[in-house]
């Protein structure tokens, strides 16, 4: 695993920033964080590649960029020089489709593209209430 430099930036800033501009920014600027084999695998388990996530952005999205959506990463699984992994934990990311489920759990792969991080991978699953 290699040390990380001051100026290097950290791959877990960039999932923050990705996950806080949901709300923010518009889904333009958000396409940026895609790698061009990016791929993302909804709550029914359909798989977006990274044409169809630029599409489908804002209703893909849309249940994380509601006001009282709140995300927490949940655990780091990998954080290697040229990968990170990790879940997030969303509540009240509520789909119109499923009223009754309203926390989801996104798992997140980033890797590095040249002096960036850029999500590969995410798929999202919905938390059953118990």
């Amino acid at each position: 695993m290699s040390v990380k430099t001051e100026h290097e930036p950290s791959a877990r800033l960039k999932l923050d920033s990705f996950l806080a501009g949901l709300k923010w920014h518009k889904a333009e600027e958000l396409f940026e964080f895609f790698t061009q084999n990016a791929q993302f695998i909804d709550v029914f388990g359909r798989r977006w590649n990274r044409e169809e996530i630029f599409k489908g952005f804002e209703t893909l999205f849309a249940p994380y960029a509601k006001k009282n959506a709140a995300p927490l990463v949940e655990e780091t699984l990998a954080d290697a020089s040229g990968l990170f992994v990790a879940t997030v934990l969303w509540k009240n990311a509520i789909l119109a489709s499923m009223q009754r489920t309203w926390i989801h759990r996104m798992s997140v792969v980033l890797i590095r593209e040249r002096e960036d991080w850029r999500i590969l991978l995410m798929h999202v699953t919905a938390v059953q209430p118990l």
